[in-house]
């Protein structure tokens, strides 16, 4: 399929060949991010390996929500499934049905849930992908700038600056397997205030084999204000809720077919003002709410105490408040530096999930440090690190050294290593659930039962990398080497701890070096035509304690050989064409009922979209075809992604 793509770029070269692109081109766009030491830096002075999805390319892969945007990223593992929580996506695999090892950011706002284990699923779906600026992805540990939940790596989801976004813009899409979508935005002004606010809705039939319409519903409001001394204002608040269906159809026990719901909202501001030339001071406040309402009756029989008709439940709500300051200071012509502090307060209220009518709280404090010590013109050394106190899990600290050296114009050598900490989550620590009969007097024993002994997961991260982007080729390139060395390892067992049951229950039990190299290209060769390409070979060695149930799908959570390669192309006559192509060899999935096979996928998508002009205003009709291929499993041995068709029509005023 490759070659088959790579025939088409040559083709498309010889149609375009007048419509190179400049240098001065090249240097007007050359990206900058701040989420990696929280410094403004370009990609070769960043002490990581960095992709950047803008929103030129999320608007031509046609995908319908950010998990699938992020299957075109070196190391990342997606799945569109509904059965856990909602779509989610990991870096170098996963120990458990919940992808935690990663912090997910939405315009910097942390989006991870304690009730869902650790899990980003719903915090992925905040925007709509219309809301999107473009996602910065950190591939590697970087707990130094955001603790705890940066464990392996950061994904930054930045919106669109909402002075941008004036006038109106709406979009409906129809397609097979149920597709139906709508969305609306608005965006206006007033003085020094700008404001946008947004509407969708997604929907469809889910995968084949999984039961149940999933449905998605959005709003999102944000503005900006422009304040007095230099100072600004955004402030930002939303709500989703997710509809999906989980279980089997035909089980009357523990995993009936059924309807489920997630909910999030948030309220978010951002204050920010320059002190000066070479001084900027920030401050962020948000409080964000979770809820997960899963309940059904137990419908079996049982023995001398009969359980049916019990209710089974996994509901619950969480509550997270946090504020952030930070201060940052050019102290030299040669060195920059950032530091601030930050507050995080996690509550988690779920009585079937805790087996207590209070709540679980956590207190986390963190003080961090970062600096950029230009040596010498090619020599750039990122150091920082972060302290952090919580009131579970105690002290600790994550350091991080990397040197970055230019050999030569447009080609820069990386080395470094850093340190990280995963504490448990609260359901992992503390989790206790049984039932009760109808009569509310008979208990079944304990399902689950967390004593709160567990530990942080600990990271030595060492990497060397090369970044390859030369003014005169206009391409960028970066070679990751990595060995990631987990110590501590989260897993789960079963254990007679509870005298007359055996409850599942999660302790320490891995050790776990997940090594490899993954790379990517980004080559614009004319105007008109992108080509993104990239690959990963992963190895994950590890040893357990004894019984541990999730044994197989760590040691093979990331494929073995991964890649995905993107053809864009936009025609003068105003036509725009997508081929699309990811694959993925010899991974375990998501459900603990595949923990003997391991599966692979091949997927190839097409879109075709044209401009036009509609009653005076700018429209696009765009048609997209999901999986061109064979159907491939997604998730769980028993869901399979199938060929879907899709139309689309945006209009924008």
């Amino acid at each position: 399929m490759v070659s088959k793509l790579l025939c088409c770029l040559a083709c498309l070269l010889t149609q375009t060949a007048g419509a190179a692109v400049s240098e001065s081109d090249y240097l007007a766009d050359v990206p900058t991010v701040i989420s990696v030491s929280r410094l403004a830096q370009t990609l070769e002075d960043t002490p990581g390996a960095v992709t950047i999805l803008d929103r030129q390319f999320i608007r031509m892969t046609g995908a319908r929500n950010v998990v699938d945007v992020l299957r075109f990223v070196p190391g990342f593992q997606t799945t569109t499934s509904f059965e856990t929580d909602a779509p989610m996506a990991t870096y170098h695999g996963r120990n458990d049905d919940w992808a935690n090892r990663i912090q997910v950011l939405v315009d910097g706002r942390s989006v991870y849930s304690g009730l869902l284990q650790g899990s980003a699923g719903i915090g992925w779906q905040t925007l709509a992908l219309d809301d999107i600026e473009r996602i910065e992805i950190l591939r590697g540990s970087n707990s130094a700038s955001y603790g705890a939940r940066a464990f392996l790596g950061v994904v930054n989801i930045v919106s669109r600056d909402v002075r941008e976004t004036l006038g109106a813009a709406a979009s409906v899409t129809r397609g097979e397997n149920g597709i139906a979508d709508v969305a609306a935005s608005i965006g206006w002004n007033a003085l020094d205030a700008n404001f946008r606010l947004s509407t969708d809705s997604v929907s469809d039939e889910g995968l084949q084999g999984a039961f149940g319409k999933n449905h998605t519903e959005r709003v999102n409001f944000t503005s900006h204000f422009a304040l007095e001394h230099g100072a600004e204002l955004d402030l930002r608040l939303g709500g989703l809720g997710i509809y999906a269906g989980r279980g089997e159809v035909g089980n009357i026990a523990g995993n009936p077919a059924r309807r489920w719901s997630l909910g999030s909202q948030f309220v978010q501001a951002d204050w920010r003002r320059s002190l000066g030339e070479t001084q900027d001071l920030s401050i962020s406040a948000s409080h964000t709410e979770h809820t997960n309402n899963d309940r059904f009756a137990y419908l079996t029989h049982t023995g001398p105490v009969d359980f049916y008709g019990a209710t089974v439940d996994f509901s619950g709500k969480e509550y997270v408040d946090t504020i952030t300051a930070q201060h940052t200071m050019r102290l030299s012509p040669t060195l920059r530096t950032v530091w601030g502090a930050e507050f995080r307060r996690e509550r988690v209220v779920s009585p079937p999930l805790f087996d207590t009518l209070g709540s679980v709280s956590t207190n986390f404090y963190r003080l961090f440090g970062s600096a950029e010590w230009r040596i010498t013109e090619a020599l750039l050394l990122n150091a920082g690190a972060l302290a952090e106190h919580s009131d579970s899990d105690g002290d600790s600290l994550s350091p991080r050294l990397m040197l970055n050296w230019r050999i030569a114009p447009g080609h820069t050598l990386r080395a470094g290593a850093s340190t990280a900490f995963r504490p448990p989550s609260a359901y992992e620590k503390w989790g206790q659930v049984q039932y009760r009969d109808t009569s509310g007097q008979n208990l079944t024993g304990y399902y689950t039962y967390n004593n709160g002994t567990l530990v942080p997961e600990k990271l030595l991260s060492q990497e060397l990398g090369y970044y390859f982007a030369p003014l005169d080729a206009l391409v960028n390139s970066d070679v990751r080497v990595f060995r990631e060395q987990i110590r501590d390892g989260i897993s789960h067992t079963e254990t007679a701890i509870v005298p007359g049951s055996r409850p599942q229950f999660n302790l320490n039990g891995t050790r776990d070096e997940i090594s490899g190299v993954e790379w990517q290209i980004n080559w614009q060769p004319v105007a008109a035509t992108r080509l993104l390409f990239s690959q990963t070979w992963t190895t994950i060695q590890m040893e357990t304690a004894t019984g541990v149930e999730s044994a197989f799908r760590t040691a093979h959570g990331a494929p073995r050989y991964a890649a995905s390669l993107a053809l864009l192309h936009s025609f003068d006559t105003g036509w725009h064409m997508s081929l699309l192509h990811s694959q993925a060899d010899d991974v375990a999935l998501m459900s603990i009922s595949d923990n003997q096979w391991l599966y692979g996928m091949q997927r190839t998508d097409l879109r075709l979209a044209k401009d036009f002009r509609l009653a005076g205003q700018k429209a696009e009709l765009g048609l997209t075809v999901q999986n061109l291929e064979s159907p491939y499993q997604d998730g769980d041995h028993k869901f399979y992604f199938n060929r879907r068709a899709m139309l689309t029509l945006k209009i924008e005023h």
